[in-house]
């Protein structure tokens, strides 16, 4: 996949150039970020409520995965004066309300600048921050945080105190780290045995760490980023030869990482390419290291350096579309995005596997994304096809089926959003495959779809199930009400109503010929055949 690569159970963002952003025990930074609707918002300091921030982005699977779980918390904890908030720092408003429609969030989520993740120290996400009502840190979670946990959390800062989770793996991680294991500073032979049996506790942490959701990320990290900053300036100290104290400078950047010192990283991959000028791998870390920065312009022209050493890899090209995407260069980022996935493209064609399917598939969201930040709805349209014609020949498991999924989803929500960002004052609506929980009491039987409507604020609109065959039922059901056949609702302030539409047969194995789903003031849209896709 690309050179920016990310972790499984959370996604790569840019992170502060200091590790010290908002630690467990001290005060939280002001939070200052705008509302999905443009409102400016300010929070932090005693607020007199124990708050839950979560950092997110639409385009981070895990993200995704955690929403159910915070849904889920937020009805447990709001009742008991907890406050949540949701920051997203690299998208736009239509596609965050979108989401926020079709996942039914009931939280406040606010849109805000890289000098927020910078002061909350915030190197991937998801991750969560819990403040107690002082407005001190009391606990810090990267990855998925389930209710249970966040739960415990809550309690602990209602009671004024700081929260730490050592699970029994995470403990076996701390000993396989524990910096007295290896001798950096003995005779040579020793030391270069200690360089590299470092390299392989990090590697087997790493191992130990994946898949794991009870594994602090955060703590494992920096014992990893301690014990590898230190072997590497022993070998540098101790080089003989350039080639070798190249090799100990690129261990300092990768330790300066894992620690979040992304300026010291960034500064040890500049001496590194000293030694070793040009070379394609330490560009793509030194580009990676300016992404962390949130510092685009250096990201930019690292980028643009690395696709001219080599031209033919997408996955660079990619970088910079990437790169272009954060600086908010959307126009840039269009055409770097297109030359990445006709070379990926062209790769998967003459190699198919499914790292190389996945490859086109995701950098093909990438590539909607900015047509839909854009406005560009012909452009969104051929990437999310794209990304759909090759999501679907992803496997139903493995490590891409959250992919897979993804890939309907976001497709949906994106062409919705484009239209939200249009403005037409028409109703837009989309239908596609149900992919979330069921409501209670749904039939195994049912054919279960969801329907987004984006419309101006407080229209009304009227949607209505044509094409039934006898003895079939269509229903719209939202905030726990259904109406069969017909719905009529007042859209909402951000301009987004989401419904699980569903076609209950007379009998199992029932087909249900041609159904089309009307809008008054608006186009109709067919209902996808079973097992068909809406692209």
């Amino acid at each position: 996949m690309r050179s920016l690569v990310v972790p499984v159970l959370f996604a790569l963002l840019g992170a502060a150039p200091h590790s010290s952003g908002a630690a467990v025990g001290v005060p939280a930074p002001v939070l200052a970020a705008r509302s999905l609707d443009g409102a400016q918002m300010r929070t932090g300091g005693t607020s007199g409520k124990v708050t839950v921030l979560n950092f997110w982005a639409t385009w981070c699977p895990p993200c995704r995965a955690e929403t159910p779980d915070l849904v889920t918390a937020y009805g447990r904890l709001h009742a008991r004066g907890v406050a949540f908030l949701g920051i997203d720092t690299t998208e736009t408003a239509p596609i965050v309300k979108t989401f926020l429609s079709a996942k039914g969030v009931p939280y406040p989520v606010a849109l805000a600048g890289p000098d927020v993740y910078n002061a909350y120290g915030i190197a991937y996400i998801p991750t969560t921050i819990v403040l107690d009502a002082a407005g001190v840190v009391r606990a810090r979670w990267i990855g998925q945080v389930k209710p249970d946990q966040l739960a415990r959390y809550v309690i602990d800062a209602q009671a004024g105190r700081s929260s730490t989770y050592v699970s029994p793996n995470q403990a076996r991680i701390d000993g396989l780290l524990a910096p007295e294991r290896f001798p950096f500073d003995a005779a040579t032979d020793r030391r270069n045995a200690a360089v590299a049996a470092a390299q392989q506790a990090v590697t087997r942490a790493d191992a130990l760490a994946e898949h794991d959701s009870t594994v602090d990320y955060e703590r494992t990290l920096h014992e990893e980023g301690a014990l590898t900053l230190a072997a590497g300036a022993a070998l540098r100290d101790h080089a003989a030869t350039a080639a070798q104290r190249a090799k100990g400078l690129v261990l300092i950047a990768q330790g300066d990482g894992d620690l979040n010192e992304w300026s010291a990283a960034a500064g040890a991959y500049r001496d590194a390419l000293v030694l070793r000028p040009d070379s394609p791998p330490l560009v793509a870390k030194l580009a990676r290291a300016y992404y962390r920065l949130h510092d685009y312009d250096r990201m930019i022209a690292q980028a643009q350096r690395y696709t001219r050493l080599r031209p033919r890899d997408g996955d660079g090209w990619a970088d910079l579309g990437l790169a272009y995407q954060r600086a908010r260069r959307f126009g840039d980022a269009a055409p770097a995005y297109e030359r990445s996935l006709a070379l990926l493209s062209a790769d998967a064609k003459q190699t198919p596997t499914q790292d190389a399917l996945a490859d086109v598939a995701d950098t093909a969201l990438d590539a909607a994304n900015v047509a839909v930040s854009l406005g560009d709805a012909a452009a969104a349209r051929r990437s999310f096809a794209l990304a759909n014609a090759y999501g679907d020949r992803l496997g139903a498991g493995g490590q891409y089926a959250t992919l897979k999924r993804n890939v309907k989803e976001r497709t949906q929500e994106g062409l919705v959003a484009v239209a939200l960002a249009g403005r037409s004052g028409k109703p837009v609506v989309s239908v596609a495959p149900w992919t979330g929980p069921d409501l209670p009491g749904s039939l195994a039987s049912t054919l279960k779809y969801r329907l987004i409507v984006a419309a101006p604020a407080d229209a009304t609109v009227t949607l209505r199930a044509q094409g039934l065959l006898p003895e079939w039922v269509a229903s719209f059901c939202a905030d726990g009400l259904c109406s069969p056949q017909t719905v009529s609702f007042k859209s909402p302030a951000e301009g987004v109503k989401t419904y699980e539409f569903q076609l209950v047969p007379p009998r199992d194995g029932a087909r249900p010929g041609r159904v089309a789903i009307t809008v008054a003031g608006g186009a109709a849209v067919d209902v996808p055949a079973p097992g068909s896709a809406q692209h």
